[in-house]
């Protein structure tokens, strides 16, 4: 921590950091002072959904596999209009959080348009279900493919567009298959729910619990993995689906040999403590996991599920699930899984996530709470929910301030986030 320092910025670069006396002439560069604040990497959100920003509140906490299908029951009615409203305001949410990086899970990609006027640097993963194999699956996955292009033609210039096989009970080894050798599918980012649940672990290995059921409730099959197992990760490696740089959601339900093999094949995890206590998925084994070379981030998922696309209360998650796992969690440990972490799960490690000259100057000022010590730890005030996020940065341009966003017209986007959230109640 430096006090009275700085952050010299040009071209959307740091360009150098440190005390304000100590940094390089200045004099063509306008200065702000944000008084007494302190300044952190924008956080990055390795794993959420957009699309659901409306739907907190709306479905009871469950187990996994009975929550999983009164939620699809519940969103049945929520139109594409609601989604895009809901997408936007999730957007302006994540932002007043201090998040300036996402990683978006969609059924219909509105988070192209939600995070790229809101000034965000994201990717959308565009979600694929079904068990369909053959020449269905191919007919899927070229429909697939024109709808990914024409969401890349409408991204702003900080978001790209990947693809979801949403996970192994959603989505088959054939259909799978299909998306990672596509040409247009497979030539981006590629995230899943993987081993999230016991009721996944059930489901894929006996074909029986909560989860057949409720998928089975809605009129469908759920996708079954033959080879390889037990467990999610040993057989999704048997079908070739762990793709290096995969970024795979939860990873509950997993021991030592399926790290090794997450690790082996470059697949990295987002981790979503709040959405795992609330659904009754467990504890996913942070430490076993970091210690045979698996790359982890923080994630929030949704209000559906979890919080309000706030990172800083995901991190404080983070830190009881750790101790609950008899450790001794350290905020800066919490903070940095949220920032170069997370940065790191989604490979933009060398842009994004810390401080350091040459790196794209994404920045958070958090304004610490009233009567913070000035021995402090800086990574405990800034996780402290008494703190406050009052500005952010992407590229070097403000799109956060005192006032909230200041690339969209924000009170439109509340009014129609607030007749979609009264329409689907």
């Amino acid at each position: 921590m430096v006090r009275g320092g700085g952050i010299l910025l040009r071209g959307g670069v740091i360009e150098a950091l440190g005390r304000e006396r100590d940094l390089p002439p200045c004099d063509d560069v306008p200065v702000t002072d944000l008084g007494d604040a302190v300044l952190i990497p924008g956080l990055v959100d390795a794993h959420c959904h957009l699309e659901w920003g409306l739907m907190g509140g709306l479905v009871p906490d469950a187990r996994f596999g009975d929550w999983l299908g009164a939620f699809v029951h519940r969103t049945a009615e929520v139109t594409p209009a609601d989604r895009e409203a809901a997408a936007r305001y999730a957007a302006l949410v994540a932002l007043r959080n201090g998040t300036t990086t996402l990683a978006d899970s969609g059924p219909s990609g509105f988070g192209v348009r939600a995070a790229s006027e809101a000034g965000l640097r994201a990717i959308v993963h565009m979600e694929v279900f079904g068990r369909d194999s053959g020449s269905d699956a191919r007919e899927k996955v070229m429909r697939h493919g024109e709808a990914l292009l024409a969401a890349r033609d409408a991204a702003g210039p900080r978001v790209r567009v990947g693809v979801s096989p949403h996970s192994p009970y959603t989505v088959g080894p054939e259909l799978w298959a299909e998306v990672l050798a596509d040409p247009i599918l497979g030539d981006g980012s590629v995230a899943a729910h993987v081993a999230e649940s016991p009721d996944e672990v059930m489901l894929l290995d006996d074909g029986v619990g909560p989860l057949v059921e409720s998928i089975r409730s809605l009129g469908r099959d759920p996708a079954r993995w033959p080879g390889g197992g037990p467990g999610v990760v040993s057989r999704l490696e048997a079908a070739g689906a762990l793709t290096p740089g995969l970024i795979a959601a939860h990873c509950v339900q997993v021991d030592e040999g399926d790290a090794a093999i997450l690790a082996a094949h470059d697949v990295r995890m987002a981790h979503c403590p709040h959405s795992n206590v609330r659904l009754e998925c467990g504890d996913a084994p942070i430490e076993m996991l970091d210690a045979l070379g698996v790359t982890i981030g923080l994630g929030t998922d949704s209000p559906a599920s979890a919080g309000a696309y706030d990172l800083r209360d995901e991190a404080r998650w983070a830190a009881e699930a750790a101790a609950r796992r008899g450790t001794r969690p350290v905020a800066s440990d919490m903070l940095a899984m949220a920032t170069i972490g997370s940065a790191r799960v989604l490979g933009m490690d060398a842009e994004v996530g810390s401080l350091v000259p040459g790196k794209r100057a994404d920045i958070v000022a958090i304004r610490p709470f009233e009567g913070a010590p000035l021995e402090a730890d800086p990574s405990l005030v800034v996780l402290d929910p008494r703190s406050r996020v009052v500005a952010a940065w992407v590229d070097g341009e403000q799109v956060l301030g005192p006032e909230g966003p200041m690339l969209t017209d924000s009170p439109a986007i509340v009014a129609d986030a607030t007749k979609a959230r009264d329409r689907i109640m």
